[in-house]
């Protein structure tokens, strides 16, 4: 097999393979903005607003 299309293959292994791994780590980031938030004493609607616009940055 070609070496060039045998490289391209493994990048795009690591893409699919990395790919629900980044989404995880956006939740779990967004989660803890949320606690910090809480325990900061602001609104808990305040909060509640940053992290549903957090979680809908991290996509699906």
């Amino acid at each position: 097999m070609n070496k060039k299309l045998k490289l391209f293959l493994f990048a795009i292994g690591i893409g699919v393979a990395s790919a629900p791994t980044l989404a995880t780590t956006c939740y779990h980031s967004c989660i803890i903005e949320y606690r910090a938030c809480m325990k900061s004493g602001q609104p808990a609607d305040s909060c509640q607003e940053a992290l549903i616009s957090c979680q809908d940055s991290c996509g699906n």
